[in-house]
């Protein structure tokens, strides 16, 4: 049920976008948002932490590396951007992390946002937000923490401040989103997917970067940093993340 919500609630999202998107007028001159329509995409790597509170336990992630893919399509005033990040089992070093040692600890996040341009440096947007988590492994032996898998699905909204993108020229942005959702349990621990438990949840992410033109190609070199907040509403689980992320970004127009 909560699945189909959020897919009637990003299609009728889409559609009300799209009507938008259709009615701009061609008013704004060709220098606010490029000339015609852009396209961005390119590969990324981040190194992050994560404190996690789960049912009164606390532990420290320690430093994890991830590597994944972003970017974003802009037409007129029509908006679309997204995200994907992947940290293979145990990260690309392994950490202890301390009072239990994870041994199969590993993390998956996906977000798609559109929107809507409202001035030159200044997005409304809104999209669906899923992140797999894995706590636990080998090193406990079986218990609590042996494979107890977290799934988050959320509906997020926010507004993204940005430089236009001009060749040769320094870039910038901030982002802010806030998350409306669920998080689910299941794979052992203290809950099983039979059960198909799901508690409500809620979180934000703030995120700022620099865009830096490589001479005059269409590649952008994009060093940018962010933290992030996902808990239940119980207060059962609590994701405190902060991340340092480098991007290598292609704009085609």
């Amino acid at each position: 049920m909560t699945r189909l919500i959020l897919a009637l609630a990003i299609a009728s999202l889409t559609v009300q976008l799209s009507a938008q998107t259709r009615n701009i007028t061609n008013t704004r001159s060709s220098d606010e948002y490029g000339s015609g329509g852009s396209f961005s995409i390119g590969p990324r790597i981040s190194n992050y932490s994560t404190d996690v509170d789960y049912a009164g336990i606390e532990i420290d992630s320690g430093r994890q590396s991830s590597f994944g893919l972003t970017g974003d399509y802009r037409n007129g005033a029509f908006v679309l951007d997204f995200l994907y990040d992947h940290d293979p089992e145990n990260g690309i070093s392994v950490v202890d992390l301390i009072p239990i040692e994870f041994g199969d600890y590993s993390r998956d996040r996906a977000e798609v946002t559109i929107g809507y341009s409202i001035a030159p440096m200044f997005d409304v947007q809104g999209g669906v937000r899923i992140d797999q988590i894995s706590l636990g492994g080998r090193a406990t032996g079986g218990g609590f923490f042996d494979g107890q898998d977290v799934e988050h699905q959320a509906l997020t909204a926010g507004v993204r401040f940005h430089t236009v993108d001009r060749p040769g020229a320094l870039g910038a942005y901030v982002l802010g989103r806030g998350y409306l959702g669920t998080t689910g349990f299941g794979d052992g621990g203290f809950f099983d997917d039979s059960n198909d438990n799901q508690i409500d949840a809620t979180g934000f992410r703030a995120e700022a970067g620099v865009s830096i033109p490589l001479g005059n190609s269409n590649w952008r070199l994009v060093p940018a940093v962010e933290i992030e907040r996902i808990e239940t509403d119980n207060d059962f689980l609590r994701l405190d993340t902060n991340r340092l992320m480098l991007s290598f970004i292609y704009r085609m127009r």
